[in-house]
């Protein structure tokens, strides 16, 4: 088991090595889009488990470890230690089971879907196949490589992510703005926690804080993110237009070729769609 162990890194040089740490030292998201990139063709019709199930499963995992009850009040991680690891497996396979998530249970996300075993089998998985740099953490790029083994392994990724080249500003420019607009909106649901809590006090202090609660959605921390989510708006539709083209499903690019910046794209496109949602006017 040790040789396997060891031959599995030494597929990676030293400098693919390098590169896969840097990755998985990123937040969550951006090895998703890391990953995404380098096989938006395989794995484009996954793309919306990916976000919407595995992620958001390994963001509570995380959250869980760190003792956080509320989403605002967490900044994105990037890695879980190996119990944790255990902990999100767990979860996501109840997440998939759960009558209320039927649309995850369907045949065409089976791909993505964990596999059921023991807690010994499963620590077995983790240790030798799942823990690619032998850390004893385990980060979203090492699952997306373990789940989608068929078409990925950490060798090839390395050499598809690193030929890609570096970030473009454009995308940089949309990423950073919809993180300006996932601070915004912690400082907004901070307040909101904040004074529905002091609203529920007696006298003159819980009715201030009513009357505070009652003003929140014209309040500067609101207009705020307001002006936050137009600014990414604008950042993501000019990347999109330069890199995308809305031909999300088989390569961004007009001709229909797959480039090394597609699941950024849709990533940005996915997460403006689902910030717009919720707090978009």
């Amino acid at each position: 088991i040790l040789y396997q162990m060891t031959s599995f890194v030494e597929k990676l040089s030293p400098e693919a090595l390098a590169h896969f740490n840097d990755v998985t030292q990123k937040p969550f998201s951006q090895q998703a889009v890391a990953f995404l990139n380098a096989y938006w063709p395989e794995v484009h019709d996954q793309a919306e488990f990916i976000f919407s199930a595995a992620w958001e499963v390994m963001k509570y995992a995380d959250m869980h470890a760190k003792g956080i009850q509320l989403i605002f009040q967490y900044e994105e991680g990037n890695d879980l230690d190996f119990d944790i690891g255990l902990y999100f497996y767990e979860q996501l396979c109840k997440f998939v089971e759960q009558p209320k998530n039927a649309q995850w249970a369907d045949a065409k996300f089976e791909r993505s879907h964990p596999t059921m075993m023991t807690a010994i089998k499963r620590k077995q998985e983790i240790r030798e196949k799942v823990d690619v740099n032998f850390d004893g953490r385990i980060g979203m790029l090492e699952y997306l490589l373990y789940q989608y083994k068929d078409i990925a392994n950490p060798a090839d990724f390395c050499e598809r992510s690193m030929g890609g080249g570096e970030e473009h500003p454009e995308i940089r420019k949309a990423r950073l703005a919809l993180e300006e607009v996932s601070k915004r909106i912690r400082a907004y649901e901070a307040e909101k926690a904040r004074l529905t809590k002091l609203a529920g006090e007696p006298g003159v202090k819980g009715l201030k804080a009513k009357n505070e609660l009652a003003q929140l959605d014209s309040s500067p921390l609101w207009e705020q993110l307001n002006a936050a989510l137009i600014t990414a708006e604008a950042a993501v539709r000019i990347a999109t237009k330069k890199f995308g083209g809305g031909n999300y499903s088989g390569g961004a690019g007009g001709d229909g070729a797959a480039r090394p910046t597609d699941g950024a794209i849709w990533w940005m496109n996915r997460d403006l769609e689902e910030k717009k949602k919720r707090y978009g006017r």
